[in-house]
Order: C-alpha cells, then structure tokens, then sequence
C-alpha cells in the first residue's frame, strides 16, 4: 500500500513539474511574438519576410503547399494588429 501512495505522490509531482515547463514555454513564445510584433509595427517587414523565407527554404518537402498555405494562414493570423 505504501508503494502505491509513494508511486501516485511522484506521478502528481511529475506533473506538477511539467506543469511548470509548459507554462515557461509558453511565456517565452508570448514574450517572442511581441518581439515580433514589435518589429512588424516597426515596419521591418524584410526581417519577417526573410525569417519566413528561410523557413520554407530550410524545410523538408515532405509537406507539400497545403501544408505550407496552412502555415502561412497561421503566422498571418498572429500578426494581425490588434486595437
């Protein structure tokens, strides 16, 4: 029985640890994207441009244009400005 308490107490600490992985990453991608949105109203449009261009450039092409309309669909929707 005491293993059983034991083995439930470290899954709920697990978790808690992953908990809190996920929550730093997921404040570095808002602090990224403000980044980003930044240098959009900036209009530096060519470092956006160029970061997207490498993307596709660099990607394997296993995914085909769907695929990539859908990205593109996705990162527009991100830098949509907000009022």
């Amino acid at each position: 029985m005491n293993d059983l308490i034991t083995r439930k107490r470290l899954i709920i600490a697990q978790a808690d640890q992953h908990r809190q992985v996920i929550e730093l990453e997921c404040q570095r991608l808002r602090q990224r994207v403000d980044q980003t949105r930044d240098l959009v109203r900036q209009n530096r449009w060519w470092l956006v441009g160029g970061a997207i261009a490498s993307g596709v450039l660099l990607a394997p092409k296993k995914r085909g244009w769907l695929g990539w309309l859908h990205l593109v669909s996705k990162l527009l929707r991100i830098f949509e400005p907000t009022d």
